[in-house]
C-alpha cells in the first residue's frame, strides 16, 4: 500500500515537472526589468526588449510566488520567465520596487522579439552605398529674357569645368533638361552656363554663386532643379529679348519689338486686328 502511494506521488511529481518547459530543458530562463508596455500579446521591457507572452501566462507576486492583485502596467518590475522550447513568457513575477538583473543579458537576446539597438542610426552614419544606376533629371528654369535659340549647359568639375560639358534640352518657354545615369554615390560640383565663362549662372542676389554640389542618393531616379535669375553677360540697359515662347502665330504676327518678321507698323488701328477666319492669310500690319 505505501509503496503503491509513493509511486504515484512520483508519477504526478513527473507529470508536473514535465509539464513546466523551464524544468523540461533543464534550464530555467528569466529576465528581469522594468515594464514599458504589455499589449498585442507582448510584453515590452525598458531596455528595448520585447518578449512574446504565452496564451496564458501566469501573473504571481515577484516575492511570494503566489497570485498577486497587481497587473502588468509601465514603471513596474517584472521578472519574465520564459519556455526555452516556445519562446515565450509563461510567468510575470510583479513588484512595485526596482530589481537587480536576474540573467546574463547575453543569454536571453535569443528570446528577445526585436532586436538589440546597436546599429547607428542611417541619418547619423549616413546610407548604404551600393553603386546601383540612377537615372538622374536635371531641370533648369532660366531668366525669361534668355532668347529662344539659347543653348544651356552644365558644367562640372568633374570635367575640369568644361563650359559645354552636359548640353540640355528646352523643353519649354524657361526650362531646360537633361537626363543621365549615374551610379549611387557618385558625387561632384556643377555650375549653369551659356557654353562659356562670360555667360553663367547668376543667384537671386545678383552675385555669381558657390558651384551646386550634387551627390546620387541610393533611389531608382532622382531630380535635380536648378533655378537661374540672370547671366552674368546681362546688360540691364540693352533692350530685351522676346519673351521666351513668343512664337508668331496669326493672332501674334509680330511678337519681337524693334522689327522682327514684319516691320514696325506706323499705326495701330483701334480696336487691333479681325481674328482670321480659318484657311485666310493672317492679317499683316499697315504700311
Amino acid at each position: 500500500m505505501t509503496i503503491r502511494f509513493v509511486s504515484s506521488l512520483l508519477a504526478a511529481a513527473a507529470v508536473i515537472v514535465l509539464a513546466l518547459p523551464s524544468f523540461a530543458q533543464g534550464t530555467v530562463v528569466r529576465f528581469t526589468g522594468q515594464l514599458l508596455d504589455v499589449r498585442n500579446g507582448f510584453v515590452y521591457f525598458t531596455t528595448g526588449d520585447a518578449f512574446k507572452l504565452a496564451a496564458a501566462p501566469r501573473i504571481a507576486d515577484y516575492d511570494t510566488g503566489q497570485p498577486t492583485a497587481l497587473q502588468p502596467r509601465p514603471k513596474l518590475f517584472a521578472r519574465a520567465i520564459l519556455d526555452p522550447a516556445t519562446k515565450e513568457v509563461v510567468e510575470l513575477d510583479l513588484t512595485t520596487r526596482r530589481l537587480p538583473p536576474d540573467v546574463a543579458y547575453a543569454s536571453v537576446t535569443q528570446y528577445s522579439a526585436t532586436q538589440a539597438v546597436t546599429v547607428r542610426a542611417p541619418e547619423i552614419v549616413g546610407q548604404s552605398i551600393t553603386g546601383r544606376e540612377v537615372a538622374v533629371e536635371f531641370v533648369v528654369t532660366v531668366p525669361p529674357t534668355t532668347r529662344l535659340a539659347t543653348d544651356v549647359y552644365i558644367s562640372t568639375d568633374y570635367s575640369g569645368w568644361n563650359p559645354r560639358a552636359i548640353k540640355m534640352d528646352r523643353i519649354d518657354g524657361q526650362r531646360y533638361r537633361a537626363v543621365r545615369r549615374f551610379a549611387s554615390g557618385t558625387k561632384f560640383a556643377f555650375v549653369i552656363t551659356r557654353g562659356s565663362w562670360n555667360s553663367v549662372e547668376l543667384g537671386q542676389n545678383g552675385i555669381r554663386p558657390s558651384p551646386h554640389p550634387y551627390f546620387t542618393k541610393e533611389v531608382d531616379a532622382q531630380s535635380v532643379p536648378v533655378t537661374v535669375y540672370a547671366w552674368s553677360d546681362d546688360r540691364p540697359n540693352e533692350p530685351q529679348a522676346a519673351q521666351p515662347g513668343a512664337i508668331p502665330t496669326p493672332f501674334n504676327p509680330n511678337p519681337f519689338p524693334g522689327g522682327g518678321l514684319y516691320p514696325k507698323p506706323r499705326a495701330t488701328p483701334p480696336g487691333g486686328f479681325p481674328t482670321p477666319r480659318p484657311g485666310q492669310p493672317p492679317n499683316l500690319p499697315p504700311r
